[in-house]
């Protein structure tokens, strides 16, 4: 008799411990599944601050530019002869696709032919909306005078009538946001001065 009570009670010691390495075993898997759950929800956070607060490139880009008053002479029997000049009156467009508004202080540029500057821009602080657009007008006036060294390029151009022109400007401005973001909206384009129809006849930015 006393050899069965010995055997029921050595059972049931062991079904305890079964029953509590079972409980532990659920515990930790539940914790495991926890701090991921909370790894996840932390990156989903991260990734929703970042996309909101975290300044994105801006964009600048010319959308038109008109041309007036334009001058230029081919003279082949003299380089120092050889000039353009004219007035181009251009928009600008500046998109911000921020949370926060873009604000940058008035700020100049340069138009190049062939990598010399031929004419400067004044471009007008603003303020641009966040998740907007704004335009903005600059005219300046552009050109370029051979002397007796000018390069054949010169000639060329002109007798092509064709003249390629290139903006560029740098706007230094901040996104405001709960921290504020220090940006620089690049402009750099290209144009084709047509000569004879005085027009730029094409146009495109990088």
């Amino acid at each position: 008799m006393s050899v069965c009570v010995e055997t029921t009670y050595g059972r049931t010691s062991k079904d305890v411990d079964e029953a509590r390495r079972i409980y532990q075993s659920d515990i930790t898997g539940k914790m495991i599944i926890f701090i991921l759950s909370g790894l996840c929800m932390l990156l989903f956070i991260f990734i929703v601050i970042g996309f909101f607060f975290i300044a994105k490139p801006l964009k600048a880009s010319l959308t038109s530019v008109a041309i007036r008053n334009l001058r230029y002479k081919n003279d082949a029997s003299s380089s120092s002869s050889l000039y353009f000049n004219a007035t181009l009156a251009m928009e600008i467009r500046i998109e911000n696709p921020n949370l926060g508004f873009f604000e940058y202080p008035t700020s100049k540029g340069d138009i190049l032919y062939n990598g010399h500057v031929v004419g400067e821009m004044r471009i007008n602080g603003q303020r641009v909306a966040s998740y907007g657009a704004m335009r903005t007008e600059v005219r300046t006036q552009v050109g370029y005078r051979g002397n007796q060294t000018s390069p054949v390029w010169l000639k060329n151009d002109i007798e092509r009538r064709l003249i390629i022109l290139e903006a560029r400007a740098k706007l230094r401005g901040e996104v405001h946001l709960k921290a504020l973001n220090n940006r620089t909206v690049n402009l750099k384009c290209l144009m084709h001065l047509n000569l004879i129809d005085e027009v730029i006849h094409r146009l495109w930015c990088k």
